[in-house]
């Protein structure tokens, strides 16, 4: 019987650490990671920690979080496992579903994770509604003084495109776009 490890972060500034401690310290046999929005319904590597579980397997996550921000899809992963006689142990949640009681709780925090997210997401919309109507420009803020350094540079020099992006510490793709649109393009 396997033991299959699954974490999740959502961006790069995420971190893996405090999941892949709590993992190895269940002891789990191999574990599978990747960067995915918990509301993607289909992810590469939880598809394959999935195909690779058997009867008799345990499914081991940090937090129900990480497997999935929907109730929808908890549920219906849960029923899968139960078909398939395969475990679930989330640990932060004190979920194992090889009890009653662990499959109960299982749908009650599936429920109210689903509930948070929701919340969180208002707050944010909420936010974001009144910084607009506050007249608060939203958004990455314009790399103004990199910009005209770097087309200053793109006509005056023969640097490289990427030379310039490196020296004026924006990307090579923002020095395209503005040489684009200031058509500014060397034949």
């Amino acid at each position: 019987m396997t033991v299959i490890g699954y974490m999740r972060v959502s961006t790069q500034q995420q971190k893996f650490d405090s999941q892949q401690q709590a993992l190895e310290r269940y002891g789990v046999d191999c574990i599978y990671k990747e960067r995915e929005s918990g509301r993607k319904t289909s992810r590469s590597e939880l598809n394959k920690a999935l195909k690779r579980l058997k009867p008799g397997d345990t499914l081991v996550i940090f937090k129900l979080d990480r497997l999935s921000r929907g109730t929808k899809q908890l549920l219906s992963l849960l029923e899968e496992f139960d078909r398939k006689n395969i475990h679930f142990v989330s640990i932060q949640n004190n979920i194992d579903t090889s009890t009653a009681m662990g499959r109960f709780f299982f749908t009650i925090m599936g429920a109210f994770a689903e509930m948070e997210a929701e919340l969180i997401r208002e707050r944010v919309m909420a936010g974001l509604e009144a910084a607009r109507e506050n007249g608060k420009q939203l958004g990455r803020p314009p790399l103004t003084k990199e910009v005209q350094e770097a087309l200053q540079l793109y006509t005056t020099s023969e640097l490289s495109v990427p030379e310039i992006a490196r020296r004026c510490n924006i990307s090579v793709p923002t020095v395209y776009n503005h040489i684009r649109k200031q058509k500014l393009l060397k034949k």
